[in-house]
């Protein structure tokens, strides 16, 4: 009885493990190194960061017609990422991405003043947000996206 037990929770445990290796390889996110630049005594990593879909599904997802900077973290606490200017009207929008396809964007990365750019080690991550088959006209949730919830980490960049 014990053997039967034994065998059913190792099974369990593969399948788990197997189940959130793949959900995690369905997208990826690429960042490579970028360039460091000065701009208005502020320091700014420009980094180009690639979301790919590897599933056979487009993938519809939303972001911002302005600020769709907010929906991109980063790991080191000497960064931040740049949210960049204002704009007149910033509202929901949806993308889309097809199978095997990839977006690159560009990440403006604040560098702290008390740090050399040399030090750094980061990775971004994207707070994929999904939309849903039959998505209403304002279906985003602000209080959804702020939660952070689907985040997907890109690789690891250091100087």
């Amino acid at each position: 009885m014990t053997r039967i037990i034994l065998t059913i929770a190792i099974l369990l445990f593969n399948c788990l493990t197997f189940s959130q290796t793949a959900k995690k390889e369905n997208y990826t996110l690429t960042i490579i190194k970028g360039k460091v630049v000065k701009e208005n005594k502020q320091t700014f990593w420009i980094t180009p960061t690639t979301l790919t879909n590897n599933t056979k599904d487009t993938l519809r997802y939303y972001s911002m017609s302005c600020s769709w900077q907010i929906f991109y973290s980063v790991d080191s606490n000497k960064l931040q990422v740049d949210e960049g200017m204002g704009c007149d009207k910033n509202i929901p929008t949806i993308l889309t991405l097809a199978p095997g396809q990839s977006r690159t964007v560009e990440i403006r990365l604040l560098i702290s003043q008390t740090i050399d750019a040399s030090e750094i080690k980061f990775k971004i991550g994207f707070n994929l947000m999904k939309v849903s088959s039959a998505p209403k006209e304002f279906d985003f949730d602000f209080k959804e996206q702020q939660k952070k919830k689907n985040i997907i980490w890109s690789n690891i960049i250091s100087r």
